[in-house]
């Protein structure tokens, strides 16, 4: 008989529940995670831990990836039609798609037209009533300048909608697959909209996912029900409860009990112990995801191209590797994993060969036969190197020390460095690593002071750009070099909070966006390799370590599943 379920969830108040029900057991799966989601609607966030308790559970897309191939597929379009010059694109949708029925919403028809329009023309059209609720930031959709790109978003008839851009965009179908492109309720809007409360819009959801919003305390638990009109096939669970627990140690004890199903997250230093465990599977993930350093380019003497390059050649990434990850996962060259594009590379291998390819995105291919544009040993062109020998090491301090003198600033300096307080997919634990940077930065005279912030501080501290450095990093949304570049480096994400080191360099923003529209995937790659060398030289951010991401579970359930861009998706999980 199962602990948690006798005695975990009569404490997460699963009222109405025959706590001796052995088909609830049966039914019900219990999901342990380190925070509470800052919001219900993941148009309005960018973080992984509200992705995973939201973006799948509650909400369809018109498109989603195929798991295999990463390209996108019909979800709630059943097909779509693009025009020759790209500039338009028709979705057909799919009809008798009924939303959840909650205590607070009874919907009166299903999902059509409508709803898609109301979701999208929220993003950037100033005048929709609902824009600046909830603050009025749309981090992702932002950062790749929907506003700019998206012209207008109509009504073709009740079942079809069309979508028309300013100009072509090669990864626009890829947006609309992402974990924030989720479809919502016009008429749930309508009616919040009427009551004076169209805040609660984004707090107590309304979608057409396969879960429904039944109970939320914050800093608890979350618990779904299954939504009985769900359109998709599949039974699977009837209720699914998110266990809000935010120290991994807490996590792996109640996993270890039984009190938890599943646990997101496990810190390195845990995965010895969960691989030992006979009940319990673990899977891993090759990340598509980059932890980094942010200097604040535009703060003295961070401004100073040659301060940020003593601090980069400074850094031991190989200690951070092993102290923190426990060596799962792998040195990071350049800002890109190298898991981007591979299926892509895999159906053309010859034409990806015979051309001046990225190593970070292709592996197969050596520095030494990589385009000039590609740096060297720092650079982004090496998967995995071997660690610097003890000589290799002093000589860069010294070439550091030599650079921080042309700077003036031979005696060193103070700084402030930010990190989330708590693990991140990208970073397990951003204290010790930063604990490792000052013990790194000393020899330099640099001394650090270590500031751990909730993620809503940090970010506000972001967005306000007074901070010295920040350990931060990015898990792409979709399968496009774009997406980590963008956001870590464009312009445009200086406004989202999430250009960090606020470097702008319009030179690296012509190249990104060259890319954009460009059909083909070999000069996409072209461009992509041009604008990670223009940030490379300036320093404009230190990459530190792509990360695996890792699911504990119970061998005794089947069907989850951890997406590689965005959150995890219960909708087929069951118990065997």
């Amino acid at each position: 008989m199962r602990l948690w379920l006798w005695a975990l969830l009569p404490a997460l108040l699963i009222a109405g529940c025959n706590e001796k029900d052995p088909q609830l057991a049966q039914n019900s799966l219990l999901y342990c995670t380190p925070s509470s989601p800052s919001s219900f609607n993941p148009q309005l966030v960018i973080s992984t831990e509200t992705l995973d308790a939201t973006a799948h559970q509650l909400y369809d897309r018109l498109l989603t990836l195929d798991p295999l191939s990463q390209q996108p597929r019909p979800a709630l379009a059943t097909d779509w039609q693009r025009s020759d010059d790209g500039l338009r694109y028709r979705f057909r949708l799919q009809p008798d798609v009924a939303f959840h029925h909650t205590p607070w919403f009874s919907p009166s028809r299903p999902f059509n037209a409508q709803d898609v329009v109301f979701s999208f023309t929220r993003l950037a059209d100033k005048q929709h009533p609902y824009h600046l609720v909830s603050g009025g930031r749309y981090p992702f959709f932002s950062a790749i300048s929907w506003a700019q790109l998206v012209k207008q978003v109509h009504i073709v008839n009740e079942h079809e909608v069309e979508f028309v851009l300013n100009h072509a965009n090669a990864d626009f179908l890829h947006y609309l697959a992402s974990d924030y492109a989720v479809i919502l309720s016009a008429e749930y809007g309508a009616q919040l909209l009427a009551a004076g409360t169209p805040q609660l819009l984004d707090q107590q959801p309304v979608g057409t996912g396969p879960f429904l919003l039944n109970l939320y305390r914050p800093d608890e638990f979350i618990r779904y029900h299954r939504h009985p009109n769900y359109w998709q096939t599949g039974d699977g669970l009837q209720h699914l409860v998110l266990d809000i627990t935010p120290k991994s140690s807490k996590r792996l004890a109640k996993m270890l009990s039984g009190e938890c199903d599943a646990m997101a997250n496990p810190a390195a230093s845990q995965l010895e112990v969960i691989q030992k465990h006979p009940d319990i599977a673990l899977s891993a993930a090759a990340g598509s995801n980059v932890a980094v350093l942010a200097l604040n380019t535009q703060k003295p003497p961070f401004n100073d191209h040659r301060v940020r390059n003593a601090i980069r050649l400074a850094l031991n990434k190989n200690d951070i590797l092993q102290a923190v990850y426990f060596g799962r996962a792998s040195l990071a060259e350049s800002l890109l994993p190298a898991t981007f594009w591979q299926q892509a590379i895999l159906a053309h291998p010859s034409s990806f060969i015979s051309s001046d390819i990225n190593p970070a995105i292709n592996p197969t291919i050596s520095p030494a036969t990589s385009s000039p544009l590609m740096p060297t040993k720092s650079g982004a062109g090496r998967a995995q190197p071997a660690p610097f020998t003890d000589s290799e090491r002093e000589q860069q301090l010294t070439e550091a020390k030599n650079l921080l003198a042309q700077a003036g600033l031979s005696g060193g300096f103070k700084m402030t460095l930010l990190m989330p307080a708590g693990a991140r997919a990208y970073n397990p634990d951003g204290l010790k690593t930063g604990q490792l940077l000052q013990q790194q930065l000393a020899p330099l005279g640099i001394k650090l002071t270590l500031r751990a912030l909730d993620e809503q501080v940090l970010r506000n501290s972001l967005l306000a750009g007074q901070q010295d450095a920040v350990l931060t990093g990015w898990s792409a949304d979709i399968p496009s070099p774009d997406n980590i570049l963008r956001n870590l480096l464009s312009c445009r994400a200086i406004g989202a909070g999430t250009n960090a080191s606020r470097w702008c360099n319009p030179a690296f923003e012509v190249e990104l966006n060259l890319a954009l529209t460009e059909p083909d995937q070999l000069r996409r790659h072209a461009y992509y390799q041009a604008a990670q060398y223009l940030a490379e030289l300036d320093v404009a951010l230190i990459p530190l370590v792509h990360s695996r991401r890792h699911l504990a579970y119970r061998y005794s359930i089947a069907g989850l599943q951890l997406l590689p861009y965005g959150g995890i998706n219960f909708q087929l999980a069951e118990k065997e």
